[in-house]
């Protein structure tokens, strides 16, 4: 008996890996790269420091939240290819307009770091300039 209701108590701690945003959007958050070199991220918020990512050729860093009810959520990302550096909002009121797409499901939003720049979109498309709304260059 002891042993069960030891179990009882234990599976009610373990937490869901997957979970479903219960009153605001789940966002999913994809920063990709358009240069050649490897590129170094650091990604943060108020409340999470995700820390540093290196990003290939090609390759991405991806990460999920679920808006904030009370307040809104802001993600800073910190930039670093070679000898050059940037900082901006990779979520916020500001980029939330070019990625919402319609109200309920999972939101997605799209970085895409080339050599000139920084783009934002809604949509994971290939790059044009009607699609994707440059943000920063690199300094």
């Amino acid at each position: 008996m002891h042993s069960l209701f030891t179990l009882l108590i234990l599976s009610s701690l373990i937490v869901p890996i997957t979970h479903a945003c219960r009153i605001t959007s789940q966002w999913d958050i994809f920063v990709m790269s358009n240069i050649t070199d490897n590129i170094v991220v650091h990604i943060k918020s108020g409340d999470d420091d995700l820390g540093n990512h290196t990003i290939p050729f090609n390759g991405n860093y991806q990460w999920s939240f679920c808006d904030n009810y009370f307040g809104r959520t802001l993600f800073y990302g910190y930039f670093w290819w070679g000898s050059k550096y940037q900082s901006l909002a990779l979520f916020d009121d500001e980029i939330r307009g070019p990625c919402y797409r319609s109200k309920g499901g999972t939101q997605h939003c799209y970085w895409l770091v080339r050599p000139d720049g920084f783009f934002v979109s809604g949509y994971n498309r290939t790059f044009s300039d009607t699609n994707w709304t440059f943000k920063k260059h690199w300094v």
